[in-house]
């Protein structure tokens, strides 16, 4: 399985918080302009805020605060929700899902996640933000990547500067990549210098004595050179650079005596301190286990079993833990974990001039309602029900009924699954944004 970013975010989120830094947010900001958005915003579809509260949040993106600087733009916002109400209304706005799955789409949800929380956070200094670039040039290719930002001068630095950095990484990565051709993107040596050249001239430009910035990424092309589809179009062997050395076997002993015979009837929060316990003692275990798991790459073996717990159960506390060390360091409430993965592209080449394909992948968030209560067993069977059946879905449906399938036919498909798999006790969703299907318009005539 391809996860985008989660596993190495799940790294840089601890070491980043280790550092001093916060994670906000997952791909690049929508530019905001100067004037003031009112209540004419698009409200969030779940009903968390009232059209007068929606108003009272976005009242705080004051005519010229672009202009303003950081040291302004937060004294500002502080004399302005020094009330009961703004604190309820901030507390609320971190945890409205519908709001946060807005923020890439929708410039008021934007100015709300990417300016307005980061820099009235109590740790609001550095913030770590992440995204990936992807482009479709003959090839599938991904860069992913983590950026931090610090603020070394908030009385100079404006909000100006601030945004213009987020949108500079994002859409600097992305014109990159968008500008590689399939044979470039195929040459790793090469892309890995290009990559590191460009991360450094990204830093240069938007990096200043007033804001310091710092990018990590990992970078895969999965299709050959010449294009021709995998067997049983499984992915071909990832490209990816490792970061880390391999798991030892004494990791992975370290890692497998936490599946006790009673972990599955364990609580989710009893667990995931265990695992948190575990990652704490030695990180660098963790580091190579995890790279590992995104490489789908083991120099060491495993019963099935053991296997299905590491990429599973050992995956899912992770990234909640991932969220729960967030927390604690921003003071902010735990956001939803979330699981996201591309599947292999489906090719038909058997006509030369016009070949078939289809390219899926998805994202989706899970809310638990009492980690206190809900057993790791339950949870695994939900979220690992969840992406069993996504995957049989797209293994079991032809190319060509595929090419007859819409975007909304796709949703229709995953939101039912999400409601079979969602219990009283964890509820998944899934939101149109956070899925990519496309393919050829139509199979041609045969002559």
């Amino acid at each position: 399985m391809k996860k985008y970013l989660s596993l190495v975010l799940a790294a840089l989120l601890i070491v980043g918080v280790l550092a001093g830094c916060g994670e906000q947010g997952n791909t690049q900001a929508p530019d905001n302009s100067s004037a003031p958005i009112r209540a004419q915003a698009t409200l969030p579809a779940d009903g968390s805020f009232t059209s007068e509260e929606y108003e009272k949040l976005l009242a705080l993106r004051f005519d010229g605060y672009e202009e303003m600087t950081v040291a302004e733009f937060r004294d500002r916002v502080g004399a302005t929700t020094d009330t009961k109400e703004y604190t309820s209304l901030f507390e609320r706005l971190s945890q409205s899902v519908a709001l946060q799955d807005m923020k890439d789409t929708d410039e008021a949800a934007a100015f709300l996640f990417y300016t307005l929380m980061p820099l009235t956070d109590e740790n609001w200094q550095t913030k770590a933000f992440n995204g990936a670039a992807i482009t479709e040039a003959d090839t599938s290719a991904i860069l992913e990547y983590g950026y931090t930002l610090t603020i070394a001068d908030e009385n100079t630095l404006t909000i100006r500067e601030y945004n213009a950095a987020q949108k500079g990484i994002t859409d600097g990565l992305q014109a990159f990549l968008s500008g590689k051709a399939a044979a470039e993107l195929q040459d790793e040596a090469a892309m890995q210098t290009a990559i590191g050249n460009e991360i450094a001239t990204l830093t240069k430009s938007w990096g200043s004595e007033k804001l310091e910035i710092t990018i990590e990424y990992v970078f895969r092309c999965e299709n050959p050179p010449d294009g021709t589809p995998n067997d049983n179009d499984t992915p071909a062997p990832n490209t990816e650079t490792r970061q880390s050395e391999y798991g030892t076997k004494e990791d992975y002993q370290s890692l497998l005596a936490l599946k006790t015979p009673d972990y599955a009837s364990m609580s989710v929060a009893d667990f995931n301190a265990k695992l948190l316990a575990w990652a704490n003692e030695d990180f660098s275990r963790m580091e190579r286990i995890d790279a590992d798991m995104l490489c789908n790459d083991f120099q060491v073996s495993f019963s099935e079993e053991e296997l299905a717990f590491i990429r599973l159960t050992v995956f899912l506390s992770g990234t909640e833990n991932g969220e729960f060390v967030q927390s604690n360091y921003t003071g902010d409430p735990m956001v939803a974990p979330a699981y996201q993965e591309s599947l292999p592209q489906k090719v038909d080449k058997s006509n030369e001039k016009a070949p078939m394909w289809c390219d899926f992948g998805y994202r989706f968030l899970y809310h638990i309602a009492n980690q206190e209560t809900l057993t790791v067993g339950e949870r695994d069977r939900c979220i690992g029900g969840m992406i069993t059946a996504v995957e049989k879905f797209w293994n079991d449906t032809t190319l060509d009924d595929l090419l007859t399938m819409t975007k909304d036919d796709v949703i229709s498909c995953l939101n039912s699954l999400a409601a079979e798999y969602s219990t009283d006790d964890i509820v998944i969703t899934i939101s149109a944004e956070h899925v990519h299907f496309d393919h050829t318009e139509e199979r041609p005539e045969l002559p």
